[in-house]
C-alpha cells in the first residue's frame, strides 16, 4: 500500500496549479456583487459556496503544507519566514489600493483624500482588516465602499500559523494529533451550535473557529500521512463525501477532513507540477482581484455581461499578480532563504510552494 506521505513530492505536486484555481474560483464568486447581480448563488445552510469553498481549500492546503514547514524548522526563523511569504505582498496591495486604486476611482465618482488613503493603510497595517472602506470613494459602486472582500483571511491564515508553530513546539508528537482532532471536531461542533442554533455572533471567533477547522484537517492529515493510503477510491468518496455536504448544507460542518484528502490526492495526481512551479501567482491573484474588480464595475463592467466579466477581471488582474511575484514575492523569498532552517529538507518543502 503506496502512503499519501510517500506519494506525495515535494518538488513536484500540483498545488500551485490548485491554489490558483481557488484563487481564480474566488474572482468567479464575487463577481456576482461586485457587478450588481445580487449575492453568488449559494446552496443550503450557511458558508455554502463558491467563494466559501474556495477559502476552504486554501486553508486545508495551508494545513498540510505550513506543519510540514514547522516540521522541519524550529520556531523563530519557521515564523519569520511565514512572515516575509504574505505580509510584504499584504501590505503593499494596502498600499497600491490606497494610493493608486482609489484615486483612478475618483475620476469615475466620489472624492479621494490622501488622508483617507493614509486612514485605509494604517488601519489595516496590522494585517486585521479593521475597514474596507475609504471615505468619499465607491459612493456609488454596484458593492459600495469595500475596497478588498479578500484580505480579510489572511489575518486568520497568520494565526492558523502561529498556533500550529506553538502546538508543535510545546506539544509532543504523541498527543499532537490527539490535540488536532479534539481541535477539528470541537470546531465542527462550534460551527454546527452557530449554524443550526445561531449562538455566536463575535465575528473574530466564528471565522477562528470555522478556517481554523480547516487548517486542523490538512494539519492532521500532515501527521497522519504515512498511515492514510493513497488510493483513487478514497479520492473518489471523499470528492462524494464533499458534495454530499454541498447538498446536505453541512459544508462548513463535516467537508474539512474529506476535502483535506481530495485536495491533497488532487496535489498529487494531477500533471500540473509545472503551473506555479518557477512563478506562482496564485496569492497576488488573490489579494489584487477584489480592486480590479471594482474598478472595473465602476467603468465598463456595467455594461459587460457576467461572464464577460469574469473574463475579463481575471485577465486584468494576472498583470498585477505577477508583477506582485516578481517585484515583491520573490524577492521576500529570496529574503527567507536567509533564515536557514536547521535541516536541509525544509528546502524540499519549500519548492512546493507552499504560500
Amino acid at each position: 500500500m503506496t502512503s499519501l506521505g510517500a506519494a506525495f513530492n515535494p518538488k513536484r505536486n500540483s498545488l500551485n496549479a490548485l491554489r490558483l484555481l481557488l484563487a481564480t474560483a474566488v474572482i468567479v464568486s464575487h463577481s456576482w456583487p461586485l457587478n450588481g447581480h445580487g449575492d453568488e448563488p449559494a446552496g443550503p445552510g450557511a458558508f455554502n459556496s463558491l467563494g466559501s469553498w474556495a477559502v476552504a481549500g486554501f486553508f486545508v492546503i495551508s494545513g498540510y503544507l505550513i506543519a510540514g514547514s514547522r516540521d522541519h524548522s524550529k520556531l523563530g526563523p519557521f515564523l519569520l519566514r511565514r512572515l516575509l511569504r504574505i505580509y510584504p505582498a499584504f501590505i503593499v496591495v494596502l498600499a497600491v489600493t490606497a494610493f493608486v486604486f482609489a484615486p483612478l476611482s475618483a475620476f469615475v465618482m466620489g472624492d479621494y483624500s490622501i488622508g483617507a488613503g493614509l486612514e485605509y493603510l494604517v488601519k489595516n497595517a496590522g494585517l486585521y482588516i479593521f475597514t474596507f472602506e475609504m471615505t468619499g470613494t465607491l459612493t456609488d459602486a454596484p458593492y459600495a465602499g469595500a475596497w478588498n472582500g479578500s484580505l480579510w483571511t489572511l489575518f486568520y491564515e497568520a494565526l492558523c500559523y502561529l498556533a500550529i508553530g506553538l502546538a508543535m513546539t510545546f506539544i509532543s508528537r504523541r498527543w499532537l494529533v490527539r490535540v488536532l482532532v479534539v481541535t477539528l471536531v470541537a470546531g465542527m461542533a462550534v460551527t454546527a451550535a452557530h449554524v443550526y442554533l445561531d449562538v455566536l455572533h463575535i465575528n473574530v471567533i466564528l471565522h477562528t473557529v470555522r478556517l481554523g477547522t480547516y487548517f486542523a484537517a490538512g494539519a492532521l492529515l500532515y501527521f497522519l500521512r504515512h498511515r492514510v493510503a493513497y488510493r483513487w477510491e478514497f479520492a473518489a468518496a471523499s470528492a462524494a463525501a464533499v458534495v454530499l455536504t454541498i447538498v446536505t448544507g453541512t459544508f462548513d460542518i463535516l467537508a474539512a477532513v474529506p476535502l483535506a484528502y481530495l485536495c491533497m490526492w488532487l496535489g498529487v495526481a494531477l500533471p500540473l507540477h509545472r503551473v506555479g512551479a518557477e512563478n506562482d501567482i496564485s496569492y497576488g491573484m488573490y489579494v489584487y482581484a477584489f480592486p480590479v474588480q471594482q474598478l472595473l464595475a465602476i467603468t465598463i463592467g456595467r455594461d459587460l455581461p457576467l461572464w464577460l466579466y469574469v473574463l475579463t477581471s481575471i485577465a486584468a488582474t494576472v498583470p498585477l499578480a505577477w508583477a506582485s511575484w516578481l517585484l515583491v514575492e520573490r524577492p521576500a523569498m529570496k529574503l527567507r532563504a536567509r533564515v536557514k532552517p536547521p535541516r536541509t529538507t525544509v528546502r524540499t518543502l519549500e519548492a512546493a510552494g507552499q504560500g
